[in-house]
């Protein structure tokens, strides 16, 4: 009888075992099925970390299963004891700072708990919510000697001004920037090995401090004067009796002769350019120049075909149009109304050949219209109407072929016919 009790327990006892392990299994069913399609369903992003002083005094209840379950972006997040619809965790732009604060509060968790631009940053202990780092411009000055052994910045913004928050090779500080200063070195040939200073901005004015091969001061910075170094007639002394122009009196630059440097007056080359001369005119075999530095003010040094003398450059544009044609050969004589370039005209004439020297004449303008057709041979002989373009009809008479030389003409007046490409094209020339 006792046997059967037993027996009867532990039957029991095996079937509620058997419905217990079916159950846990049915839920871990269910459970991992809605995890699948939890993962299938997820929208893009990730969720915040979860801070615990944010689920304080928060009710544990799931306000959602999936990200499906939340509006717009939101995903579907844990708050520490449940879950509900948060907004994906979005880094903001910008870096870190490096801070050295000791406190290990936990002000925040996320770049968006953050105001404005601020991020939410590691001291190593804890995190809070500070401004990105932003670098100002310049560069820390070279390390010459070590500084205090403190931390008495941790970057740019907690200096004042323009200072830089600057390792001293053994803490950091704040620093004045190295500020290169516009303008180039020269070339130092003193042989003294003295560190009189480091950096641009230790120098006064304008100066840069720059590199003698052995050491260090402050100099002018390298400015050329205005000019050019003259041609090397023939080598001068294997010295260096100069390095830049700064060396050199007055106007004078630092130039080679050849084998070395020396100050010597330099070759100027005037704005402008020299007027043209006709042949046979200046005065030949007289120099009056070398080139444009032997000339007063502005005037340049200018060949007269048979001779160099200073003569006013010629600066003037050229003026608009076409000089005549000229078919005769002029008298070559000197006239008034010579001249060497269009500036020396009035108005709107213009210097032209006149096939033997050059005067001023009216530019070439053709007049419109169209000259007739000749069909007969004209008369080959100088008539009163002989022209050479159309500046020489009167009114609006055209100077035209007549087969055998050119004469005054009246424009054509009446109809075109043209064939182009297959097609007839009707021009119509009226009064």
């Amino acid at each position: 009888m006792m046997n059967t009790r037993v027996c009867c327990s532990l039957i029991a006892v095996l079937l509620c075992l058997f419905v217990f392990l079916s159950t846990t299994d049915a839920e871990e069913n269910v459970t991992g099925s809605k995890l699948v399609a939890q993962q299938i369903q997820a929208k893009p992003g990730v969720c915040p970390l979860f801070s615990p002083d944010g689920a304080v005094d928060k009710p544990c209840l799931k306000l959602c299963f999936h990200d499906r379950n939340c509006p717009d972006d939101q995903k579907c997040c844990s708050s520490g004891c449940g879950r509900q619809c948060m907004p994906p965790y979005k880094e903001k732009p910008g870096v870190c700072p490096k801070m050295n604060l000791k406190d290990c509060l936990e002000l925040c968790s996320q770049d968006g708990q953050c105001p404005d631009d601020q991020k939410c940053c590691s001291n190593k202990c804890g995190h809070r919510c500070v401004p990105p780092y932003k670098e100002k411009p310049g560069v820390c000055p070279k390390i010459q000697i070590f500084g205090p052994c403190k931390e008495l910045c941790s970057l740019d913004d907690d200096c004042l001004n323009d200072q830089k928050c600057c390792s001293n090779g053994c803490g950091h500080q704040c620093m004045d920037p190295s500020k290169e200063k516009p303008g180039v070195c020269p070339k130092i040939y003193l042989d003294d090995c003295l560190e009189l200073c480091f950096q641009d901005g230790q120098c006064p004015d304008d100066q840069k401090c720059c590199s003698n091969k052995c050491g260090h001061r402050c100099v002018p910075p390298y400015k050329e004067k205005p000019g050019v170094c003259p041609k090397i007639q023939r080598f001068g002394p294997c010295k260096e009796l100069c390095s830049l122009d700064d060396d050199c009196l007055n106007d004078q630059k630092c130039c080679s002769n050849g084998c070395g440097h020396q100050c010597m007056d330099p070759s100027k080359v005037k704005p402008g350019v020299c007027p043209r001369r006709g042949p046979g005119v200046g005065l030949c075999h007289v120099f009056e120049c070398v080139d444009d530095i032997d000339c007063p003010v502005n005037e340049k040094c200018c060949s007269t075909r048979c001779g160099r003398e200073c003569k006013p450059p010629f600066t003037l544009p050229e003026k608009p149009g076409v000089c005549p044609r000229n078919n005769v050969i002029g008298i070559c004589v000197v006239r008034e109304d010579n001249c060497f370039n269009d500036g020396d005209c009035p108005n709107d004439l213009k210097c032209c050949s006149y096939g033997c020297g050059s005067q001023c004449m009216a530019p070439y303008r053709e007049k419109p219209g169209v000259c007739p057709r000749n069909h007969i041979i004209g008369i080959c002989v100088v008539r009163d109407n002989y022209c050479f373009d159309d500046s020489d009809c009167p009114n609006d008479q055209k100077c035209c072929s007549n087969g055998c030389g050119r004469q005054c003409m009246d424009p054509y007046r009446g109809i075109y016919i043209i064939l182009m490409c297959g097609s007839i094209f009707i021009l119509v020339l009226q009064h």
